[in-house]
């Protein structure tokens, strides 16, 4: 499945009613009977439903689902912002149906105040939000504001009609005052911000409606990808019956400084487990003896961050099929230099995390002379310190970031956190739909940088390797949370997972 933006979904909405003769008014009605089902299901019996409905098609939709809801036997009550002869056509004429039906409406009268007015109602055991859907970017203002207000104080189940009032439907940013659902019924496609922070929390459960709308249009969308199970990622590759270590791949890792040798450790041990054939560990001098023998599979070589690359880190390369850089270096001069020399000198596929990415602080073209397939991994801080500006800015609008900074650099950004985003300088998109608030531990960017260093060192290109490391490490991180919890599990539980998930 495919996540679009608001502009492309109006676009397709132009085009069933348009090349497939679909009438608007059946795709509204179909999107309003959906909302009405959904607040069935969610209500034992009848019961008593308030709808919020505001200007645009997405009103519309709330007056077709308090039509359904009402010859069901449900006690229905719409609150309107607009008149019904001040709506558009398509709207307009299903708040006339309900109208004629005799069901109660109440239309806000300007200088009242909405909360107060929402609260005269009393109590409900539904609220819908019907006001703004896909149609408001910014803070809302009045009377939303204070209807939104309300409605999320009140008791009863909330459902969102397309997208909560208040969240924006391109990037999940809720700059002001925000619906609050339980569940967000949205028309034909997932719009792109129901699946990021904050968006993704005020939408609630997600249920995507079918409006009538032809498969095959709906399979026109360039949208963006869904990576929600293991037939959405490319496949790990084929191990031959013939196979042997040197034909699966050997990663370089250059990792580890004192004080942080367990990146090093984590990342080597991912690789391991997620089938790379070798692995040697290039870390600080002052961490090798530390490392050696710790894990018996992993190779181990001491890197002094001030050697001559020439002389130290190329012959290292000699042999190997990736290379991981970044976890624990610190961001001593010496290992910016030798990141950036390393860097320079690319020739094989390479991902970029951590300290990796910090030397960089504020010069992110220093990553453009990459020369070389290179993933960058950052988390939001790391962006923010990359693009020498704030977490919030990255936060605000994550797939707009990392797709400028991955056409910028021509690297494939990887911008982690809640709803991973993927973006390939091609302009590709992707977001990842597994993971678990137990990843939110030290060390388990350091188990990504593992599995897809050794993705790429088994052949597979960039972006398949990005795509199927990203929702790998997800689905591993649900994994550690149903075995040790939300709270209790740790990094160094994630790689004795990973042929698990590989598994499915």
């Amino acid at each position: 499945m495919k996540a679009v933006y608001s502009a492309e979904m109006r676009i397709l909405d132009d085009t069933a009613i348009r090349r497939y003769g679909i009438p608007g008014m059946v795709l509204m009605e179909n999107a309003g009977r959906a909302v009405a089902e959904a607040v069935v299901e969610r209500l034992d019996g009848r019961g008593r439903v308030l709808i919020l409905c505001g200007p645009g098609n997405n009103g519309g939709d709330g007056y077709v689902a308090a039509r359904h809801l009402a010859n069901g036997g449900f006690e229905v009550m719409v609150l309107a912002t607009r008149l019904p002869s001040d709506l558009n056509a398509d709207a307009s004429a299903n708040a006339r149906i309900y109208r004629e039906m005799g069901l109660p409406l109440r239309v806000l009268a300007e200088g009242e105040e909405p909360g107060a007015v929402l609260g005269g109602l009393g109590r409900f055991d539904a609220i819908c939000d019907a006001l703004l859907g896909t149609g408001r970017e910014g803070k809302i203002g009045e009377p939303y504001d204070s209807l939104v207000e309300a409605a999320n104080r009140a008791s009863g189940i909330k459902v969102a009609v397309d997208v909560p009032t208040g969240v924006e439907a391109d990037s999940g940013y809720a700059p002001g005052k925000a619906f609050q659902a339980d569940v967000t019924v949205t028309m034909g496609l997932p719009k792109v911000g129901l699946l990021l922070p904050p968006g993704a929390a005020f939408a609630g459960e997600l249920a995507v409606a079918d409006i009538g709308m032809p498969r095959a249009l709906l399979e026109e969308a360039a949208g963006v990808d869904l990576l929600d199970s293991f037939d959405s990622v490319p496949r790990l590759p084929d191990r031959p019956l013939d196979a042997h270590k040197n034909r699966m791949g050997h990663l370089l890792l250059i990792a580890g400084s004192p004080g942080k040798a367990g990146a090093a450790l984590l990342g080597g041990r991912a690789a391991l487990r997620t089938g790379v054939g070798l692995c040697t560990v290039a870390t600080h001098a002052g961490c090798r003896d530390n490392l050696e023998g710790r894990v018996p599979d992993l190779m181990v070589e001491k890197l002094d961050w001030d050697c001559r690359p020439e002389d130290d880190v190329i012959p290292l390369l000699d042999g190997k099929t990736a290379l991981a850089l970044g976890p624990g270096l610190g961001t001593c001069q010496e290992a910016r230099d030798l990141v950036e020399q390393i860097i320079c000198y690319g020739c094989m596929p390479l991902v970029v995390d951590a300290d990796g990415l910090n030397v960089f602080r504020g010069e992110a073209l220093g990553l453009s002379r990459c020369r070389v397939d290179t993933i960058i991994t950052p988390h939001p801080g790391e962006m923010a310190r990359l693009l020498g500006t704030d977490t919030g800015t990255v936060q605000s609008d994550r797939l707009k970031v990392a797709s400028q900074v991955a056409a910028k650099l021509g690297v494939i950004v990887v911008l982690k956190g809640a709803g991973t985003v993927l973006a390939n300088p091609d302009g590709r998109l992707a977001i990842c739909m597994s993971g678990s608030p137990a990843l939110a531990k030290a060390g388990s960017g350091d188990v990504l940088t593992g599995i897809l260093g050794a993705l790429l060192a088994m052949g597979m290109n960039a972006w398949d390797a990005a795509r199927l490391g990203v929702f790998l490490h997800g689905r591993v991180g649900e994994l550690s949370e149903a075995r040790y919890g939300i709270h209790g599990s740790m990094a160094s539980d994630l790689p004795d997972l990973i042929p698990g998930a590989l598994a499915e």
